[in-house]
């Protein structure tokens, strides 16, 4: 877990969903959420291809954010959160 420390010191803690466990990735629904950045624009798409061909996912949802340095909006990761099983997340995402 990373702690966000304020420069005059008071702490802020974010909170976070529990994280479960998958007894398998094969046919549960994956999201990929990726911020196209340059240096990884032909690792990414291998990399999904990889995994859905691995993996026989009953269901694909993809965010790919526009601005590599925001985070993806909160209603979009909340929407895409509530149609996956699991998420692969990239660079900076």
């Amino acid at each position: 877990m990373i702690e966000l420390i304020s420069p005059i010191g008071y702490p802020r803690v974010e909170t976070h969903a529990k994280s479960r466990r998958l007894d398998t990735a094969i046919g549960r629904r994956v999201g990929f959420i990726w911020n196209q950045y340059q240096t990884t624009r032909n690792f990414w798409p291998r990399l999904e291809q990889a995994l859905e061909t691995l993996g026989k996912p009953s269901a694909v949802q993809r965010a790919y954010k526009k601005n590599t340095w925001m985070p993806l909006e909160k209603d979009d990761y909340s929407e895409l959160t509530s149609q996956v099983d699991y998420l692969v997340i990239g660079v900076g995402a």
